[in-house]
């Protein structure tokens, strides 16, 4: 019996050591660190191997080292980011794969997440890992990122290259003919919904491609070609004015705001503005300052002439039978045109000439300057193209009716010109009309519509225009006199120039004997001294 109590005692002692030492250990070893913390280099991974039902994407990982784990999950995630993009647009497609496209592996550290699977060292750490086990089998997922935005940069080129502007008919006047350039429509792909699309799908691991159609997005252009087909050759309207081309800047501003106005196409319906089409009427934009009219008087103005272009664009609607829904007369007769069939327009006083293409097809407008005749004169033409749809026995005529006609009392101040030339020549050389007399009128238009060649309607479209008077201004050389006076009409005024002697200008000497030549000379330098001028004779 005592033999049999040393022994228990000594087997209790051999337990009580044994249970000792495990708890020294349990003692030495943390007892609360998480797994997330624990450094998988500090861990024999290589020692061991992954337990059942353990696993990352579908790929178990029973029986495999950390290394081999993470071999076989890689290959797994490189076989997902190069799976294939495929990207129909038209007829034509674009292939990449995903790293191309910017995806990439969110999560590489998914294996070494599950090392504590592996692990021989921290007791507890294995103890957790153990016991979830025992709840189910771990699964873990590859994860892959994208950006909607690295995406668009990939296939937004393909895309564009691939798309057009939608762009309308056009048409132009070449030579006295009609070029008609066709429309185009517009085609583009939404890049943004491509993208979302294509990296919904690549985020989708079960996906073995993706593949994405982009249906093409079409505008049709708003003026196409058919619209042109009934265009005649023949203007629906025409007006012509003649300007005087010596007076340059004058000139220059017809020139200019007539090159705004030529090659204009105006849809049904839509209004038109002079002024827009002449552009900022400024000296950077190419006009210059020139005659206008301002109270009742001629002054410099940039843009002068400008009314010219405006006038005969009305005239040209007046024959085309357009709407007309802006028209101001000027303040006093323009010298071009009879009155009531002139039309003003001025930036700083607020008035424009505005009119609507009420046809039911486009118009347009062309416009041009003449060169210049031999009496120093060019023309301003504006023709508007359109399809004719008027019967062919309908006939218009427009009447200018002057109800008053009155001159000023003074009808021209003259001044005399030192630098103009003295002695024969001819009368351009001798005066100038620097300011052209302006009479009081008072005037209305209408039309007259006919139908084979007979009157069937009157139509009165300008109610009443009155235009104020104002006395003229001649310049004229110191060695002669002009007499102005109303011709016997009382429409017009006539312009006489004499040598001071009474004797009419002529550009050469006349057939006068020496005598009377000899006469005549003595006649003018007496006449000319009187006045502080040397007779050149």
């Amino acid at each position: 019996m005592r033999q049999m109590k040393r022994i228990t005692v000594a087997l209790g002692s051999i337990l009580l050591l044994t249970f000792g030492s495990a708890m020294a250990v349990l003692a030495e070893e943390p007892s609360s660190a998480p797994a997330s913390v624990q450094s998988t280099t500090s861990l024999p991974n290589k020692s061991g191997t992954f337990p059942a039902n353990v696993s990352v994407n579908g790929i178990s990982l029973e029986g495999m080292t950390l290394e081999e784990a993470n071999t076989a999950v890689s290959i797994e995630a490189d076989r997902l980011l190069e799976r294939n993009m495929h990207l129909s647009y038209s007829d034509q497609a674009l292939d990449q794969s995903l790293t191309s496209l910017g995806i990439v592996w969110a999560n590489p550290n998914v294996v070494n997440d599950l090392s504590s699977y592996v692990s021989r060292g921290n007791f507890i750490v294995r103890y957790k890992s153990m016991k979830e086990l025992e709840q189910g089998p771990v699964e873990k997922s590859i994860e892959l990122s994208g950006d909607i935005e690295q995406i668009k940069s990939v296939i937004s080129p393909a895309l564009e290259a691939a798309s057009a502007s939608a762009r309308d008919a056009s048409i132009t006047r070449e030579n006295g003919q009609f070029v008609i350039t066709p429309e185009q429509t517009g085609i583009r792909y939404d890049a943004d919904a491509a993208a979302s699309s294509i990296l919904n799908q690549a985020l989708d691991l079960t996906a073995e491609s993706i593949n994405y159609t982009a249906e093409a997005i079409i505008t049709e252009p708003n003026i196409k070609s058919d619209l042109f087909s009934h265009f005649s050759n023949t203007p629906l309207g025409s007006s012509t004015t003649a300007f005087l081309a010596s007076d340059s800047n004058r000139s220059e501003n017809i020139h200019r705001s007539s090159e705004g106005v030529n090659g204009n196409l105006f849809m049904p319906g839509e209004e038109i503005s002079a002024l827009k089409m002449f552009g900022d009427v400024t000296e950077e934009n190419g006009y210059k300052p020139a005659g206008t009219y301002l109270d009742g008087a001629v002054i410099d103005d940039i843009g002068g002439g400008i009314c010219q272009t405006s006038s005969t664009l009305y005239n040209a609607v007046l024959w085309s039978e357009l709407q007309v829904t802006k028209r101001n007369p000027h303040s006093m007769a323009v010298d071009y045109l009879p009155p009531s069939m002139d039309a003003m327009v001025s930036y700083k006083a607020g008035y424009d000439f505005t009119f609507v293409n009420n046809t039911e097809y486009p118009i347009y407008i062309e416009a041009y300057c003449s060169p210049v005749g031999a009496n120093g004169y060019a023309n301003l033409t504006i023709n508007i193209y359109g399809a004719e749809t008027r019967p062919a026995n309908r006939s218009i005529e427009y009447r200018s009716e002057v109800l008053l006609w009155e001159y000023p009392g003074t009808l021209f101040d003259f001044v005399e010109d030192s630098s103009m030339k003295l002695g024969f020549g001819d009368y351009s050389e001798k005066e100038a009309t620097v300011v052209n007399v302006h009479p009081h009128i008072k005037s209305k238009l209408y039309k007259d519509v006919k139908i084979d060649g007979q009157v069937t309607e009157t139509i009165e479209i300008n109610s009443l225009d009155e235009y104020r008077f104002s006395t003229g201004t001649i310049r004229h050389a110191p060695d002669v006199n002009v007499d102005v006076s109303v011709d016997d009409s009382g429409r017009a005024v006539e312009v006489k120039l004499e040598f001071l002697d009474g004797t009419p200008v002529t550009n050469v000497a006349p057939g006068w004997s020496q005598a009377q030549m000899d006469a005549f000379n003595s006649r003018m330098r007496s006449l000319c001294a009187a006045k502080g001028v040397t007779w050149p004779y």
